[in-house]
């Protein structure tokens, strides 16, 4: 336990404080948890709950005139997954979308609380004809029923504008020109009088900020080229259509852009073709202006065997290039990516070539695993041992597909080598030639060349022009987008759990903290660990429940009673703590800890023994005693220490043989001066002379100072706190005292104390306790029913006498 500036932190364990909070407290979490499950309700009730629709998108391509003319496929996919994820999070597609899904106008419902979005469910809906005004844009329109008129309002430069007319009809202004149409008008009337309805005047750019955040695109499997689209918003329709109109402007955009391609290869052929158009026209002209000029109209029969064996040559290295460049594309793709469609569309590009019956069966025979390995994988998973087996033979039939391809390849390199070595030769003789055969010769391979890549080109342009109209995306939807029925949040299980939990918590974590501020004195356990060495546990008293205006004297109207023993059991630690004592000054800390109640009964119970006592009130400020004797207070302590009264005229009987009391007395305005006057001093004197026993009711001195020089003084000192009442911090005024050396000895008694056992008078009782001198004391009673019914009965006639029997027996 920590002790600072009047701050109690319970650090250690103690079960009498942890028994305490629990009994107090135990309510707490009980209750959190129970105002927290409302807060769940009104969260779950008062937020908007959010759907997703989602679908799975597969990419592929569909090219059937490449298949068929074996022409090099113009319309190559990007096969990195996340540049068409990119693409299909961005908001260029985000807008083709919206704009395709026709938002140029959203229909709102707006509740007490909640405002709905009615997409394709609105009692009505606005067909835009014209809109005049563009600042109208994203401006709400409110839309009304009175008088058989539909009612537009809305504001413009600081002007509210009103535009009405009948339903399904046009409504013009100078700003817009539109139609209000309703299918069902008394659905539409009905959700007049039950919502506010307006509308929106959509911009693009608006829509795309609005709803861009509920997208959400992810690659699933890279492999097969799937893509994940959801979409999360308010409105499940919502959800599906814009999960299924982003897929569909995808596939319209993919398809665009790929055949845009083929046209730039078209006009690039269209472009070339009419550059060798020119160059053959003018090689053309220049053979036959070389003719001319040397005379030589028939220059053909001049080294003839040799120009036709150049030209078988060039024939045969020409075909040697085309194949040669055949043997590149398949080695390009098949080192790229290996898949189903692009090893089949391998198959016409070997078509008429020297090494198609060398690759052909192998490349027909991976087309066969792969198609397997395809349709194998709508059934089982990666891991199968077929697909594994599949794959083993793909690989090794690739690896021997790619050796072969790779023999081809130097065969035809060693070929073309040969072709070039031989043509040299044959233009070396060629050269050797006269000077005019020569250059006529020069001449009529260049008209030739332009000629032969002519018609090459046109030839492509052809096939490309054919392959552009064959071209289909064969993007595919593996899993078409639902709407959503249940929303995805929030959890109800999720929010109640989780607000259930934290209200537990929060009641455990108050109910901690109670025990780490635990500043209650209820037990006599508690005040050992509390009071100073120097001061003494007197005894406890126990709490007598029923509700008293004023202290009252009790042990005389019951002396067998709990509270009786109890005082005669501190009368009886008198003795011990001061044999001849003679003045007793009971104090406290504050007022309604009972030092009042303890004095008269303490009083009481001394007098029960034979010795005269005389109980004397100097809490001149709040005098209690004369309520409690119910007699008038305008004689007392303060007119006698003033010598106004005589003492015979303040002594009062109690009505308990030798037992009386002195009552305040009227409020003096310095009320601290007189209990140090000698004048009070001289009335303590003639009552030491008079009585055997004198108790002093002081004032709190956690309050005022003014009892401190009695409790210094008194031969038994007497300090209170009451159980479940007084604070534990108080104790810090009576370490001030001792440090101050004010005090030498004090001597506490616990009242209020309860227990789990009843008395018979409605009062709790138990106690134990030690102190200083080395003594320590527990009682327990036990009567039969006889002794317990006739004690009931005397305590009954003899508190009629009292005014607080009119709250316990009336």
């Amino acid at each position: 336990m920590i002790k600072k500036d009047s701050i109690i932190i319970n650090k250690t364990y103690n079960p009498l404080i942890l028994r305490t909070i629990f009994k107090r407290y135990w309510w707490w979490p009980l209750t959190l948890v129970f105002v927290f499950s409302l807060f769940a309700f009104f969260y779950l009730r008062y937020t908007k709950p959010v759907y997703e629709s989602s679908m799975t998108l597969q990419l592929a391509d569909k090219d059937n005139a490449k298949n068929v003319l074996a022409i090099e496929n113009m319309n190559v996919r990007d096969t990195e997954l996340s540049s068409v994820v990119e693409l299909l999070r961005s908001e260029l597609l985000f807008k083709k979308t919206i704009d395709n899904l026709n938002f140029n106008v959203s229909l709102f419902s707006r509740g007490k609380i909640l405002t709905e979005e009615k997409y394709r469910s609105s009692s009505f809906h606005v067909v835009t004809y014209e809109l005049h005004d563009s600042t109208l844009l994203n401006n709400e329109i409110g839309v009304s029923y009175e008088q058989d008129e539909v009612i537009m309002s809305y504001k413009k430069n600081d002007k509210h504008i009103i535009l009405s007319g009948a339903l399904n009809e046009h409504l013009k202004n100078q700003d817009m020109d539109v139609v209000i149409k309703v299918t069902d008008k008394l659905e539409f009337v009905k959700d007049v009088e039950s919502n506010e309805l307006y509308f929106v005047f959509n911009s693009i750019e608006s829509v795309v900020e609005r709803l861009i955040s509920g997208l959400d695109v992810a690659p699933v499997d890279a492999a097969a080229k799937t893509i994940e689209i959801s979409f999360r918003g308010y409105h499940p329709r919502l959800c599906r259509d814009l999960t299924r109109g982003l897929t569909e402007a995808f596939i319209e955009y993919d398809e665009e852009i790929h055949r845009k391609g083929s046209e730039n290869v078209l006009g690039f052929i269209e472009e070339q073709r009419d550059s060798l158009k020119m160059e053959l026209r003018a090689s053309k002209d220049s053979l036959m202006l070389f003719q001319r000029k040397v005379n030589l109209p028939d220059p053909a029969h001049i080294g003839n065997t040799i120009i036709d064996k150049v030209e078988v040559l060039q024939t045969q290295l020409f075909a040697l290039d085309e194949e040669l460049n055949s043997v590149f594309r398949i080695q390009k793709k098949l080192n790229s990516s290996v898949n189903r469609l692009e090893v089949y569309r391998l198959m016409p590009e070997m078509l008429g070539k020297s090494y198609e019956l060398a690759l052909v069966g192998h490349i027909e025979q991976l087309h066969e695993y792969l198609e397997k390995k395809e349709d194998l994988l709508y059934k089982v998973t990666d891991e199968n041992d077929e697909i594994k087996l599949l794959e083993r033979k793909i690989e090794k039939k690739l690896s021997l597909i790619k050796q072969s391809i790779k023999a081809i390849e130097n065969r035809l390199l060693a070929n073309a080598t040969v072709l070039r070595k031989k043509i040299a030769g044959y233009e070396s003789e060629i050269f050797a030639l006269p000077e005019k055969r020569m250059e006529y010769n020069r001449l009529k391979n260049i008209q030739d060349l332009n000629e032969k890549y002519f018609t090459l080109l046109t030839e492509k342009k052809v096939l490309y022009a054919i392959s552009d109209a064959g071209y289909a995306s064969a993007n595919r939807v593996l899993r078409e987008p639902k709407i959503p029925k249940v929303p995805v949040a929030p959890s109800v299980n999720g929010i109640y759990t989780s607000f259930i939990v934290f209200g537990f918590i929060a009641g455990l974590m108050i109910m901690f903290l109670k025990y780490l501020m635990f500043n209650e004195i209820n037990l006599i356990e508690d005040l050992e660990g509390c009071l100073p060495e120097q001061a003494s546990i007197l005894g406890a008293v126990p709490l007598f429940k029923y509700a008293m205006e004023y202290s009252q004297l009790i042990v005389s109207e019951s002396p067998k009673s709990m509270i009786a023993e109890a005082m005669r059991k501190i009368r009886t630690n008198l003795t011990y703590i001061n044999p001849e004592y003679q003045t007793i000054a009971i104090s406290s800390s504050i007022s309604g800890e009972g030092k009042t109640f303890v004095a008269l009964n303490l009083a009481g119970i001394i007098a029960m023994s034979g010795k005269k006592t005389v109980l004397i009130d100097l809490d001149l400020r709040k005098p209690k005693i004369h309520l409690g004797f119910e007699v008038d207070n305008d004689k007392g302590m303060s007119s006698l220490i003033v010598k106004h009264s005589s003492l015979d005229e303040c002594i009062r009987n109690s009505g308990l043989e030798g037992f009386d009391f002195i009552t305040a007395g009227p409020t003096p305005p310095n009320p601290s001066e007189l209990l140090l006057s000698n004048g009070y001093n001289d009335v303590i004197k003639s009552l030491k002379e008079m009585y055997d026993v004198i108790i002093v009711d002081n004032p709190p001195i956690g309050l005022v100072s003014d009892g401190i020089q009695n409790l210094t003084e008194a031969d038994i000192p007497i300090y209170v706190f009451k159980s479940h009442f007084s604070k534990r911090n108080f104790v810090h005024r009576i370490n001030e005292l001792f440090e101050m050396q004010q005090l030498k000895g004090l001597n506490v008694v616990l009242n209020g104390v309860r227990s789990s056992k009843n008395s018979i008078y409605g009062y709790n009782y138990g106690y134990g306790y030690g102190y200083g001198y080395g003594y320590g004391s527990g009682y327990g009673y036990g009567y039969g029913d006889g002794y317990l019914e006739e004690t009931n009965e005397k305590f009954r006639l003899a508190a009629k006498r009292n005014k607080w029997y009119r709250k316990i027996f009336k």
